[in-house]
C-alpha cells in the first residue's frame, strides 16, 4: 500500500488528471446511453480529421509498445524492458480473455441496417464487427503511456503522455471501432496493469532491501 501511494504521489501529472477523466467519463456513462455517447463522438468528423485520427490510433497499436521495448533492450535497460514486457503481456491476456468472453458487437454491427446512414467510417480503415469490449488499443495505449509516465525522470511529461493515451482512445470511437464504455474500461485495464507490474517489481526490491538491513542488524548485534 505504501508503494502504491508513493507511485501516485510521485506521478501527479499523469494520475491526477486521469482520475478526473475517470470521474467525468463515469458521469457520461451514467447520463447518456451507449448509442447517444457513440453518435455524439463519432458524429463530429472532417476530412482532415479522418487523416489525423487514423494516425493517432497507432499510438495504441502493439507495434508502438514493441518499439519502446526494443529501444529499452538496445539501451540495455533490462529491468525497464522486463517491466514493460510484463505490462504488455498482462494487458494482452486480460483484453483477449475479455473480448472472447463478452464477444460484444462493435458499432457497425450494433446499429445494423441504419449503420450506413448514421455511423461515420473512414474508407481506408477496416472496420471490425465483433469482440468490441474492451478496447485493446485503449488498454495498450494507457499501459504504454502510464508506464512511461512512471519511469521517466521528468514527471511533467505525465500530462503529455496522458493526452497521447486519450487521443488513442478517442480515435477508436471516431473510427467506429469501439463504444465509449469499451475505451473507458480499456484505459482502466492498461493503467491498472502498469500499477500492478510496477509494484511487483518494486516489491521485490523492497523485500531485498529489508533483508539487507536485517542482515546488517544481526551482524551489528553479533559484533558489538
Amino acid at each position: 500500500m505504501k508503494t502504491l501511494f508513493t507511485l501516485f504521489r510521485k506521478n501527479p501529472y499523469f494520475f491526477l488528471p486521469y482520475l478526473l477523466c475517470l470521474i467525468l467519463g463515469g458521469y457520461f456513462l451514467a447520463t447518456y446511453s451507449q448509442r447517444d455517447l457513440f453518435l455524439r463522438i463519432n458524429g463530429e468528423h472532417s476530412e482532415w480529421g479522418d487523416v489525423i485520427v487514423t494516425g493517432l490510433t497507432y499510438l495504441g497499436d502493439g507495434v508502438m509498445f514493441g518499439v519502446v521495448l526494443f529501444l529499452l533492450l538496445i539501451m540495455q535497460r533490462f529491468r525497464l524492458f522486463f517491466m514493460g514486457l510484463g505490462i504488455l503481456l498482462l494487458v494482452t491476456l486480460i483484453v483477449q480473455v475479455g473480448k472472447h468472453y463478452f464477444n460484444a458487437p462493435r458499432p457497425i454491427s450494433y446499429f445494423g441496417d441504419e449503420a450506413a446512414a448514421i455511423v461515420h467510417t473512414v474508407s481506408w480503415v477496416n472496420v471490425h464487427s465483433s469482440c468490441s469490449f474492451p478496447s485493446g488499443h485503449s488498454a495498450a495505449a494507457f499501459g504504454l503511456f502510464s508506464f512511461l509516465a512512471v519511469v521517466l525522470p521528468n514527471k511533467r511529461f505525465g500530462f503529455i503522455l496522458l493526452g497521447m493515451a486519450l487521443c488513442a482512445a478517442y480515435s477508436r470511437i471516431y473510427l467506429a471501432q469501439h463504444f465509449f464504455l469499451d475505451v473507458y474500461v480499456g484505459s482502466l485495464i492498461g493503467t491498472l496493469c502498469t500499477v500492478i507490474v510496477y509494484n511487483l517489481f518494486n516489491l521485490k526490491n523492497t523485500t531485498a532491501a529489508t533483508e539487507v538491513c536485517t542482515e546488517h542488524l544481526l551482524q551489528a548485534q553479533a559484533n558489538p
